[in-house]
């Protein structure tokens, strides 16, 4: 346990703020803050100016690239921390809403039909968003996931009540997701998906909770690391290789498969 007083105020700082669509100067400002750094003394770090770090970090102004470089090997971030800083500099990506790309998907006959090959294979699968909105699924995808329908949000449908009956290591999961948003949310900035997203998760507690405790960030899941269910109804154990394939060259519509493996995961209740 780390019992310097100003850590927890920093770790109290960030529990209390609400969650926000990322931004480079908020960004970088946790970072100093989470290193214990005033913009004073960060400045032995990478040699910025106390003003002008200060106006990064209200995002008055965008820094030079190499002046975010030299913000970046001051603060010696994560490999995935210092790339969502780059992406954070860069203009936003653009995303079709939601609505549109789920016309598409589901005018494609050849993409539905796959879904209901997958599911004749015992494999769930559905088209996502890179925000994890669902554009269209099988039905063995609905039955384990029970209630997605309410939303159609992955990542909102982790955060609910069944959620947590579902996923047997369902803090983990959540933080991994958690950890995922904060990226695809800085990619997708300007989107009405990650407003929509925001809105909808930001006064969940269990939530919350997540999105402060770490500043780590994620753009994937290993292959090797295995999702592991209780199969509504009866609660059977099994486990499942997630597979995340792009259908289109900008990447905003994503193929999810689950293929089911013997269970491997933690034991207990």
């Amino acid at each position: 346990m780390n019992r310097n007083p100003a850590y927890r105020s920093r770790t109290n700082a960030r529990t209390t703020a609400p969650p926000g669509i990322p931004t480079l100067g908020s960004t970088l400002r946790l970072i100093r803050e989470d290193l214990g750094l005033t913009r004073l003394t960060a400045r032995d770090r990478h040699g910025i100016s106390n003003s002008y770090l200060f106006d990064i970090e209200v995002d008055k102004y965008v820094p030079k690239l190499e002046t975010l470089e030299a913000l970046i090997a001051g603060y010696e971030p994560s490999p995935l921390q210092a790339r969502h800083l780059r992406e954070l500099r860069s203009p936003p990506e653009d995303l079709v809403p939601t609505d549109k790309l789920r016309q598409s998907v589901t005018a494609n006959l050849d993409w539905l039909h796959h879904l209901d090959d997958l599911e004749h294979r015992g494999v769930f699968a559905a088209y996502v968003d890179p925000i994890w909105n669902v554009l269209a699924c099988n039905d063995l995808f609905r039955s384990t996931l029970p209630g997605i329908e309410e939303t159609y949000s992955i990542a909102a449908w982790i955060f609910s009540p069944v959620a947590k009956d579902v996923w047997v290591a369902w803090e983990q999961e959540a933080a991994l997701n958690v950890a995922y948003d904060k990226a695809i949310l800085g990619l997708y900035r300007n989107s009405q998906q990650a407003r929509n997203l925001i809105r909808h998760l930001g006064p969940n507690r269990e939530f919350r909770r997540l999105w402060a405790s770490s500043l780590e960030v994620n753009y994937g899941r290993d292959s090797d690391d295995l999702l592991h269910i209780r199969q509504p109804p009866n609660g059977g154990l099994v486990s499942y290789r997630l597979g995340i394939a792009p259908m289109v060259a900008n990447m905003t519509v994503l193929l999810v498969t689950a293929i089911p493996k013997p269970y491997s995961g933690p034991l207990g209740p």
